[in-house]
């Protein structure tokens, strides 16, 4: 195995870990706007979803987009790794 091979990551293992990730973030966030806490998770709703942000309608259609988004997110980080994977070596 050479040097550069050792330092990438994996494309598929990071998308999926964003995915997680970000749904699994919605969803602490969605409970946290059932309580009396503050803004800051009513505005990471508003993010994925324009209905209200205690629905369940809110909760389903912002974790599909959540897991978009971390997918998607997770792959790019991942790619961009890779991609610069070369600037390690000394």
């Amino acid at each position: 195995m050479d040097d550069n091979q050792s330092r990438e990551i994996g494309v598929t293992r990071v998308a999926l870990a964003g995915a997680i990730s970000a749904t699994a973030f919605f969803i602490l966030c969605w409970v946290g706007s059932l309580l009396p806490i503050g803004p800051a998770s009513h505005m990471y709703l508003s993010l994925f979803n324009s209905v209200q942000t205690s629905s369940i309608v809110s909760l389903f259609q912002g974790m599909c987009w959540s897991l978009a988004f971390g997918l998607i997110a997770g792959g790019l980080f991942a790619l961009s790794f890779n991609a610069l994977s070369g600037l390690g070596r000394r």
